[in-house]
């Protein structure tokens, strides 16, 4: 049985299909890296979501994309306390 991953990224050249390994390993395209930037050896979220499967990047620093995400955001200690509250309660 021949298995195939299709990435669709958009519009001309960001789409390409390949074919799954014996190891279930596939190779990212040459013009799908040129569309989305990944390095060897960086994590990615493999997300599976019937019938497509997700390759997500995660940047290597996650807390400066994040704050870059979202922005500064401060907490005061009582508004941490009542998070920790809230959780709890939702825990439970």
């Amino acid at each position: 049985m021949l298995l195939r991953l299709y990435l669709n990224l958009g519009e001309g050249d960001g789409m390409s299909i390949v074919e799954v390994g014996p190891k279930y390993r596939v190779t990212i395209t040459q013009n799908v890296r040129k569309k989305i930037p990944v390095r060897v050896g960086q994590r990615v979220y493999l997300l599976a979501r019937f019938p497509y499967v997700i390759l997500i990047p995660i940047p290597e620093r996650v807390d400066e994309a994040l704050a870059k995400l979202i922005g500064d955001i401060t907490y005061s200690r009582e508004e941490r306390k009542r998070a920790d509250e809230q959780l709890s309660k939702e825990t439970t």
